[in-house]
């Protein structure tokens, strides 16, 4: 496809007016020239924008508005979160792959949670040694251009001043209320006064001020070997965690080649494992095997091939995928054209395959792009995975619950062991076209992401939408993020009702939800190489969803 002039033009005129798939407040895509920020919330887009402004870079935003966040949308990710990194590197033209996950405890073994009849869902028990604060070190140090002190001052004024609570931030702080209330370092912090803060409060965290401030001076070190993660530990081993000194000592963000395959001419990059990223490969690798593009967007059959393949995908996921520290996968197969051959000749374009994706507990994540004048891309994502519930004393740090991702049984390659990281459902992707990067974007949603990111990426590579129309189009998820072989396909009202009827016939078990009720929120910036031309998008399904450049 490429995004020449004449290609953006052609997909202007396209969004502006006539697919009656995409009705709704109608909004353009934001063009700019010397940078760009798409995020959750304004504050975020606004911290990443002004340090784009002053010179930083594109990683130097992202860590800039990926901090704020934690403050705006605690429950999405914090000091004890969980980060992932895409990197397109405009003067090197290669793309890296920044894993920040964190590992189990080396007293979590098998045996210790069987005894326990499972993984607890709340309280550190459910823990992994946090991996953000040192992705965004490493980040830093190889490919920024500012400090840990500079990008955090945000942050930290935000922390100590405080936030407005939006009606958003006051749905998030009372889902987890419950959980909260067990715990009496996580009640003072996000229950003041015993309750939920109202819509329109303030909302202040100082103890992660405080805690940003010590990590903007002491760096890496002073989360993972210094005072703060003393502290830590010492308030984990008083509330039943298993943490030692040694277990976050050890921790290391891995810098590792991201996986590739080509699509319709063009270079898609995924986050490697832990990530589960692969699996919007493997089904790209499966739809290249189609014509899809002849088969046309939105309809019944690309609609249940697109399915298909990512059941099969899936399946991968679940007979391959471990942590490469420990578990050998067979990538160089799994990505080959030959089993995307061997898998297209597994689906019925008759016929819905069974449901197989896994059950998760937590999904609480969010992402951003950014983009620089130098032509530097950055996904990011970050979850806190918020079932833990537990903040580590004085510290403001809330902690993951992570290990919930681990399976138990014998055989299994994503087992639990200590020292293990469990495989993510972060993923980010950045794509080349004849070497140059053309495309960036990312969304959270549990296991919904691999399915919305691979929605995004054939609306705009197979069918030419333009980026804000890619994300405004109808969308469809599968599987129920919290229940294991759950059947249904939710599929958006604004999908045509005889493609509903369709996909019903094929076998599909379809719940039609509200017109823009879909999971995700999708971020996305689109480069023209020629001209060095910005064009971002941003959610419209989700408040507050910013993107602004500059």
């Amino acid at each position: 496809m490429g995004l020449s002039a004449e290609r953006i033009m052609t997909m202007e005129l396209r969004h502006d007016g006539a697919d009656a798939t995409a009705p709704g407040p109608p909004r353009d895509v934001t063009m700019a020239r010397r940078g760009m920020v798409a995020s959750a919330h304004q504050f975020a887009t606004g911290a990443g924008l002004e340090v784009l402004r002053h010179g930083g870079n594109a990683v130097d935003a992202a860590v800039a508005a990926a901090a704020v966040l934690m403050v705006v949308e605690p429950r999405n990710g914090h000091l004890g979160a969980d980060t992932f990194m895409l990197l397109h590197l405009a003067d090197e033209g290669r793309v890296v792959a920044l894993n920040g996950s964190g590992a189990a405890p080396a007293a979590a073994t098998l045996d210790f949670y069987r005894g326990l009849g499972g993984i607890p869902e709340d309280g550190l028990l459910s823990s992994t040694v946090p991996g953000t604060v040192s992705c965004w070190a490493l980040a830093l140090e190889r490919y920024g251009t500012r400090s840990l002190g500079e990008v955090l001052e945000a942050a930290i004024d935000y922390a100590e001043g405080g936030v407005p609570v939006t009606a958003r931030l006051h749905r998030l702080l009372s889902l987890d209320a419950p959980t909260y209330r067990k715990f009496p370092d996580s009640a003072r912090v996000f229950l003041p006064g015993g309750n939920v803060p109202e819509v329109g409060a303030l909302f202040r965290q100082p103890g992660l001020a405080e805690s940003l401030r010590r990590i903007a001076v002491g760096g890496r070190d002073e989360f993972y070997r210094g005072g703060l993660a003393e502290e830590m530990v010492r308030s984990a081993r008083e509330q039943g965690g298993l943490f030692t000194l040694e277990d976050f000592a050890s921790h290391r963000t891995d810098e590792r080649e991201p996986l590739a395959v080509e699509y319709r001419g063009h270079t898609v990059f995924e986050q490697p494992p832990v990530s589960q990223g692969i699996i919007v490969l493997l089904a790209l690798n499966i739809l290249g095997e189609f014509d899809l593009q002849g088969m046309g967007h939105g309809s019944s059959t690309s609609i249940h091939l697109m399915l298909e393949a990512l059941k099969l995908a899936f399946a991968d996921r679940s007979r391959y995928l471990g942590d490469p520290r420990q578990v050998e996968i067979p990538l160089a197969m799994l990505l080959s054209t030959d089993h995307a051959r061997a898998q297209a000749q597994r689906i019925d374009l008759r016929r819905a395959r069974p449901q197989p994706i896994p059950r998760m507990v937590q999904p609480d994540t969010t992402s951003l792009v950014t983009a620089d004048e130098a032509g530097n891309l950055v996904s990011y994502i970050h979850s806190l995975f918020s079932g833990a519930g537990v903040v580590l004393g004085d510290t403001g740090v809330l902690m993951n619950s992570r290990l919930l991702n681990f399976d138990l049984d014998e055989g299994l390659p994503n087992r639990l062991a200590p020292g293990k990281r469990p495989i993510h459902t972060l993923n980010a992707y950045v794509v080349h076209k004849d070497g140059e990067a053309v495309l960036v974007g990312g969304t959270p949603g549990a296991h919904w992401q691999v399915q919305t990111n691979l929605q995004i990426l054939t609306n705009v590579l197979a069918f030419g939408f333009d980026p804000q129309r890619a994300i405004e189009a109808p969308r469809f998820t599968m599987g129920d993020q919290l229940n294991s072989g759950n059947p249904k396909v939710k599929i958006e009202s604004r999908a045509d009702e005889r493609v509903i009827e369709d996909l019903r016939g094929l076998g599909h078990d379809v719940e039609v939800i509200g017109p823009w009720d879909s999971g995700g929120a999708v971020q996305l910036i689109a480069r023209d190489p020629a001209s060095g031309m910005y064009r971002g998008a941003t959610e419209v399904r989700r408040p507050g969803n910013t993107v602004m450049g500059l």
